[in-house]
């Protein structure tokens, strides 16, 4: 069944992108908190996120999140979001896009929150080990992303089609574990 290939793939692409706000068993600031649960994932976003998506599958090592994940030095959204934007590169891309660090990092914290739900709602067997930070996704951003799952799921399936292309077939060597 392709749509159960279609979700673990768009978590693994989602997950590599996430940067949680705080280091791993340090709680998120009541204020990382806040901006967490009041972004609203809209149209507007999510075509300016999937564009920015397409572009830093062009230089995964250096324009992706996800280097953020390994030795991530930082203790807040905006130490995050600092440091993505000094990343050579990211700056010039964000900036295509019309979105700044800060929001990127929000708005992907958003998407992985409603996938992360939708997730253990649907497949309950795939998420028992799954950890998500910051509490319940907000009703509006699940409506949203469900309204939105297949265009998102086709797109990450593009991306990850279009990286492993890229590289032979393989992760880039700053991805692989």
């Amino acid at each position: 069944m392709q749509r159960n290939r279609t979700l673990p793939a768009l978590l693994l692409t989602l997950a590599t992108a996430f940067i949680p706000p705080a280091h791993a068993g340090d709680a998120p600031s009541a204020a990382d908190v806040a901006a967490l649960k009041s972004f609203r994932l809209d149209q507007g976003f999510l075509d300016r996120f999937m564009a920015l998506q397409d572009d830093a599958v062009k230089d995964p090592c250096h324009l992706s999140m996800g280097n953020l994940l390994k030795g991530n030095q930082a203790r807040s959204l905006d130490q995050a979001a600092r440091q993505y934007d000094a990343q050579p590169g990211v700056h010039a891309m964000l900036a295509r896009h019309g979105l700044t660090a800060r929001q990127a990092l929000i708005g992907m914290s958003a998407l992985l929150g409603a996938v992360m739900q939708d997730m253990k709602e649907t497949h309950p067997e795939m998420a028992r080990h799954m950890h998500s930070r910051g509490g319940a996704v907000s009703p509006q951003n699940m409506a949203f992303y469900r309204a939105h799952k297949a265009q998102i799921q086709q797109h990450q399936q593009t991306l990850g089609h279009r990286q492993l292309a890229a590289h032979g077939g393989k992760l880039p060597s700053c991805m692989a574990r």
